[in-house]
């Protein structure tokens, strides 16, 4: 792989994960269960870069919602290490109409994470209910909501 390249994958990679680690950026949250920690984030796409968007085959739009799921194994946050997962999951709108969501992986040196996109469409609350197991662990259920107003 070339300098080049190993540059922007660090560069989105970065990007990426500054959406779902950084408290209050983007509505960042997390979950722990047992030794792992779940690192999740649901944006508006216009949020990332159009050249994180390009490099990631990532569409950007304000109908156009990203998910975002990291997880890492450890204790302590600061030393945890990623590790692999399957996530699954759907998302739903207040008028009960519900989207499956389809999990892509990103992996890169030190991290791996698992992005899907989801429709957004005027004011709402969007459910997420989502199935995520890491390598060498139990299904950790994880669910919550993100209110979006695209208007």
């Amino acid at each position: 792989m070339s300098r080049m390249r190993i540059r922007a994958l660090r560069f989105i990679g970065a990007a990426l994960l500054a959406l779902i680690l950084l408290p209050g950026a983007a509505h960042a949250d997390s979950q722990r269960s047992g030794d792992f920690i779940v690192y999740y984030s649901a944006i508006s796409s216009t949020l990332i870069t159009p050249a994180v968007a390009q490099a990631n085959d990532l569409r950007r739009g304000t109908h156009i919602g990203l998910i975002n799921i990291a997880v890492k194994r450890g204790r302590d946050p600061a030393s945890a290490v990623p590790v692999p997962a399957t996530v699954s999951g759907s998302v739903r709108n207040l008028s009960d109409q519900s989207t499956t969501l389809h999990f892509r992986a990103v992996s890169e040196p030190g991290a791996v994470y698992y992005l899907a996109e989801y429709p957004v469409s005027g004011i709402d609350t969007l459910r997420f209910d989502l199935r995520v197991q890491p390598a060498g662990g139990n299904v950790i259920p994880l669910s919550f909501n993100r209110d979006f107003d695209t208007d």
